[in-house]
């Protein structure tokens, strides 16, 4: 038996959610597709390959806006 037969795929990796295109990932982090694309080729946000399209965990949106974030004194 395969692994995916023998396993669900949320016993592996815990639940998966839906990746974003670039674009839905640019409209959440309210920037421009360019700066995002201009963003994943200088390595500065995570993003996942799936054939030749360019992919983006929302996990990784919320990473990079959690670290990002300052927060304000007081």
């Amino acid at each position: 038996m395969a692994l995916h037969e023998a396993m669900p795929p949320d016993s592996v990796l815990g639940p998966i959610e839906p990746l974003l295109d670039v674009t839905r990932a640019a409209h959440l982090l309210g920037i421009s597709v360019k700066t995002l694309r201009d963003w994943i080729q200088g390595r500065r946000i995570d993003y996942v390959k799936v054939g030749t399209r360019v992919m983006i965990q929302p996990e990784t949106i919320r990473q990079f806006v959690n670290s990002n974030t300052r927060r304000a004194a007081g």
